[in-house]
């Protein structure tokens, strides 16, 4: 069967919805992204595609740090409401009742609820259709001690986007109404 190729993120299997936090000023910014991938361990790289209209890609700009957040299926409901349009001064941390962290390197806070956060600085963006590649050096991770048992990838449960108010993680979906 023919697919439409502007299509083609219908089927692929979703990366994790991970939480990206910044700072606008004094005010604590925390918005959900589902395209993200590492692309480098020596140095360490995260990747990030972002809409130029999203206030995170602007905070971004403006300070050159960010916080990525690997959210688990608890936090579909928190996701849903980060995911929200506020304005840019309106704080999504406590809109969704997420807990900042003050982190150890960058300005921007760590997601208490997270399973685990990277903190990164911009290290280089581009634009690459209707999203910019926004590539981040990670210069500090951190894993919650209930979720760190043997210290590797099986300890992590993500959550993925699959479509509107449903996502999944290993093994069964969930859905939020």
């Amino acid at each position: 069967m023919e697919f439409k190729s502007e299509r083609y993120m219908r089927i692929i299997a979703p990366p994790p919805v991970v939480l990206v936090s910044t700072l606008y000023g004094e005010t604590k910014n925390v918005a959900p992204f589902g395209m993200i991938m590492p692309i480098s361990s020596r140095p360490p790289l995260l990747v990030l595609g972002i809409s130029e209209k999203r206030d995170t890609f602007k905070n971004i700009i403006d300070t050159g740090e960010f916080v990525v957040g690997v959210a688990g299926p608890d936090l579909v409901k928190q996701i849903e409401i980060a995911a929200e349009r506020f304005p840019r001064n309106v704080s999504e941390f406590e809109k969704a009742g997420l807990t900042p962290v003050k982190s150890r390197i960058v300005k921007p806070f760590r997601i208490g609820e997270c399973q685990s956060n990277f903190e990164c600085k911009l290290e280089w963006m581009k634009e690459a259709g209707d999203h910019y590649v926004v590539v981040g050096r990670v210069v500090a991770t951190d894993i919650r001690d209930d979720v760190n048992r043997t210290g590797t990838r099986e300890d992590i449960d993500p959550v993925y986007y699959v479509v509107r108010h449903v996502y999944a993680r290993k093994g069964s979906t969930i859905t939020n109404h």
